[in-house]
């Protein structure tokens, strides 16, 4: 995919085709969209504020122009954007003059009050997808062939229709660290080789932010709410990437084979508990230091 950075990187124009292109494509395959915001934010990463604003006006234009072709209404699409788009940027200016530590923690405490505004202004925008999860639940009661109640599964239903302000933001929030990793490993390969590599693996959200994400999982523990389980599912994308970061500090400073990396992750995939594991590594290792004690062992 570096083919896109040179091409982004040529002038606001071509930023802002390739911007579009990703974005219209998102339409139809989701994960373009963060292609998309990924094009955005190495704009804004490399390029001055102006000709970042530049790119976005461009290539909102031109995503407006095709959507108005192809769908009756834009204005979503207009929304869409937004989600994608605004949240890279930010995190980009704030990589830029801060850090990538910094980057996330903002990310983290816009996700938060997010939350708490849709919670507060918006609580029945669940109810939005009730039909889709009906039509879901009646689907797995006949396929489960009588191994699952009618009521456990509403009440599932009810759950994941509450949770859905905080799946969105969640999602949202994982998907702008895609974006700004992407972007950020693009601005490394053309300008700073290896650069990426060595700021994440060394990537430490401190000890504030550990505090905070202990204490939404004592209560979610304790008593947990839609709400505060929206809040923890920031906590978990905040701190399953400072996992990974060590993960991969430790595989490099020990010169591991990094086969075992990825058999790590596969495992990780079908595996809740590695994952927590990880999880939990990432919050404690604003007192331990894993990387310092197991890099010089």
């Amino acid at each position: 995919m570096v083919f896109l950075a040179r091409l982004i990187l040529k002038g606001p124009s071509q930023a802002a085709l390739v911007a579009a292109t990703l974005a219209m494509l998102g339409v139809l395959l989701a994960p373009a969209i963060w292609l998309s915001a990924a094009a955005i934010a190495l704009v804004a990463l490399v390029k001055d504020g102006r000709q970042t604003l530049v790119v976005m006006v461009m290539a909102t234009a031109g995503t407006v122009l095709f959507a108005s072709l192809i769908f009756a209404s834009p204005s979503m699409v207009i929304y869409f954007l937004l989600m994608a788009w605004l949240p890279a940027w930010i995190a980009s200016l704030v990589l830029r003059t801060v850090s990538l530590a910094a980057s996330l923690q903002v990310m983290a405490g816009l996700s938060i009050a997010a939350i708490l505004g849709l919670y507060a202004f918006f609580p029945e925008m669940g109810e939005i997808w009730r039909e889709t999860l009906d039509l879901l639940v009646q689907q797995v009661l006949e396929q489960s062939q009588g191994q699952l109640s009618l009521q456990d599964l509403q009440e599932v239903e009810e759950m994941a229709i509450r949770m859905i302000p905080g799946f969105l933001v969640a999602s949202v929030l994982f998907g702008t660290m895609i974006s700004l990793f992407l972007a950020r490993w693009w601005q490394s390969v053309m300008l700073n080789p290896g650069g990426f590599a060595r700021e994440f693996q060394s990537l430490n959200l401190g000890k504030t932010a550990a505090v905070v994400a202990t204490a939404v999982v004592i209560t979610v523990a304790l008593a947990g709410s839609e709400l505060w389980y929206a809040m923890l599912l920031i906590v978990l994308a905040l701190y399953m990437t400072q996992g990974m970061s060590i993960l991969h500090a430790v595989f490099k400073g020990r010169q591991l084979n990094r086969a075992w990396l990825y058999l790590i992750y596969l495992v990780m995939f079908f595996s809740p508990q590695m994952a927590a594991m990880l999880i939990l590594i990432g919050i404690t290792d604003a007192w331990i230091d894993f990387r310092g004690r197991l890099i010089t062992v």
